[in-house]
């Protein structure tokens, strides 16, 4: 064994038959963007290779539609488009004659009834495309732009949003610039599972690295890779002799889907976290797609081997039942079509597409018009209209050992001018206050999605995003309320209270079902913990439920929580993933 690189070993035991379909697998190193490793795709060999690299392309500011010479076909290969440098100008007395880039000129879009630009309602002087000479313009800004699957072939032409015909003025005339860009008219090939058996990790990367599996019918289309766009407003343009390289992959929209996705995923798909020196973990925050476990120096985690992908979907309607009222609302997660549209992702053998995540499906539903009156999307107003009753106390021990404790009273305060419950906590040197959001939608992704708002006071700088995190893992364990108190509590009290793990997920507690279902389900869709019946489907219990869905901060003896492994896989250890029945 060679002690310098990490050996990942795949087992294909969906048991299934070419003409049902077939178990693929892409993989990808990411760019660091201090340049100390560049983006590297798997190859057949199942060894990791760089990436590919195109030359820039010159579009100038005082012509109208150019010829890039690329002949596209964005229905057999991905096609995207990334501004890479330069700036350019479609009007010198706008945007106080300064130069912009391919997004277009700041706050200054096209008016609707200037019907001789090419697009109108979007940035003047934005990078747009078409397809062939009498194709339709589309918009790119600065992308990097996926041209969509239903596109035409033929070939790609680029040009700046400006009046080309001089209908309201000087047209082109007055135009200065030119903006350079990345057209990648290639992708990430998806490899049969069963032809990689091994794979070859030798590069230390920053441990943010994937393998997608995928399920389907027939060969995948490759996946999307584009060029990084960078970080400042106009860079000098590339020079025509300088390659540029793919910086990372496109990746699949999590389901459920309201139209369909660009990229289009094959079928159900799923995926494995990695690194070279780094934690490995198999997650279900965006939604569970394939039964995959993984095994290295005696941990193993995911759905147990012997699960098939049918078990789970039995198991998850059954579980959903048997949990009653608290849970019937999670009874949507089970995916199988789309939300709102002709457009269904394509499963195998009939099964499942999907068991989506919560913020996912409600996401997914906004977006598609159908939420109305969801019940998931009013699924946490009472729980924290409780938790953030006023002169409630939290005190919350980051440390475990009582050094970093933060205490405080919820009161009522003013976000954005409007009256509102809030927590401000401080352990003697730093404060900060964590709001109540608004009832419904506003609440249900506050606790789903966990993303950092302005519910926040000062984002997730310092101990901010500790708190946060402990206060959202509470929510979805269904032991939030717990950790409050109506008067001043001893010091860390809510976390004695939050970190005792036997409270997690009680029988008819307000909780995120969907995180309960992959902690504590067995194949008959009860809950392992208490029907002797069987383990959980998920090895140890361990899994993803959700983002923060980590082993709590402060005092712990319970069971590791995530589906990761407890330390660094290291170089010379070898790790074996299976795709188990379907």
């Amino acid at each position: 064994m060679n002690t310098e690189s990490i050996t990942i070993m795949l087992s294909d035991n969906t048991g299934l038959q070419a003409t049902d379909g077939t178990a693929y697998v892409a993989g990808w190193i990411n760019a660091a963007p201090s340049g100390a490793f560049q983006f590297q795709f798997l190859g057949s060999g199942g060894a990791f290779v760089a990436a590919p690299s195109v030359l820039p392309i010159a579009v100038l500011a005082i012509q109208a539609w150019q010829s890039t010479g690329i002949d596209v076909n964005p229905s057999a290969t991905p096609v995207t488009i990334a501004y890479v440098g330069g700036g350019w100008s479609a009007d010198p007395d706008t945007n106080s004659g300064q130069l912009y880039d391919a997004a277009g000129c700041p706050d200054l879009n096209v008016p609707t009834d200037q019907t001789q630009y090419p697009i109108v309602g979007v940035p003047m002087g934005g990078l747009i495309g078409r397809i062939g000479s009498t194709g339709s313009p589309f918009f790119i800004g600065r992308g990097p732009y996926l041209m969509p699957s239903t596109f035409p072939s033929g070939e790609l032409q680029l040009c700046i949003n400006d009046d080309l015909t001089g209908a309201y003025g000087p047209g082109l005339k007055d135009n200065s610039g030119s903006v350079s860009v990345a057209v990648f008219n290639q992708g990430l090939a998806f490899l049969e599972m069963s032809s990689v058996p091994s794979i070859a990790l030798t590069t230390a990367t920053n441990g943010n690295e994937r393998l997608v599996f995928a399920v389907a019918p027939t060969q995948p289309a490759p996946l999307p890779i584009y060029a990084a766009s960078p970080p400042i407003a106009t860079p000098p343009p590339v020079a025509p002799t300088q390659a540029v390289p793919a910086f990372a992959v496109m990746q699949y929209p999590p389901p459920p889907y309201g139209n369909q996705p660009q990229p289009s995923p094959p079928g159900p798909f799923d995926f494995f976290e990695f690194g070279y020196n780094a934690a490995a973990d198999v997650s279900a925050v965006n939604g569970f797609g394939l039964n995959l476990s993984f095994s290295s120096a005696g941990e193993s985690f995911g759905v147990d081997p012997r699960i098939s992908r049918a078990t789970m979907a039995s198991a998850y309607t059954d579980f959903i039942a048997k949990e009653g009222a608290s849970a019937a609302a999670y009874g949507e997660l089970l995916t199988v079509g789309a939300l709102g549209s002709s457009y269904t992702p394509p499963t195998v053998k009939g099964e499942f597409f999907a068991i989506s995540d919560p913020s996912d499906m409600l996401i997914a539903k906004q977006a598609a018009g159908v939420l109305d009156s969801d019940s998931l999307a009013s699924y946490w107003d009472a729980t924290l209209n409780a938790f953030f009753a006023v002169n409630s106390y939290l005190s919350i021990d980051l440390s475990g050992d009582g050094t970093n404790i933060y205490t405080g009273q919820c009161t009522m305060q003013s976000l954005n001018t409007v009256s509102t419950a809030a927590y401000t906590l401080s352990n003697g040197t730093n404060t900060y206050t964590f709001y109540q959001p608004p009832q419904g939608l506003q609440s249900a992704l506050y606790v789903f999605q966990q993303a950092f708002s302005q519910y926040q006071e000062g984002g997730s700088g310092g101990d901010a995003g500790l708190l946060q995190m402990n206060i959202w893992e509470a929510l979805c364990r269904g032991v939030a309320v717990a950790g409050v108190a109506t008067q001043s509590p001893p010091s860390g009290f809510s976390t004695t209270a939050w970190n005792d793990s036997a409270q997690w997920y009680g029988a008819g507690s307000t909780c995120n079902y969907y995180a309960k279902f992959l902690h504590c389900a067995n194949a008959h869709g009860e809950d392992a913990r208490i029907a002797g019946n069987g383990p959980p489907i998920f090895l140890g219990g361990a899994a993803y439920g959700f983002s923060a869905d980590e082993n709590p901060n402060g005092s712990y003896s319970g069971p590791n929580v995530p589906s990761k492994t407890q330390g660094n896989v290291a170089p010379g250890s070898t790790v074996a993933i299976t795709l188990g029945p379907w």
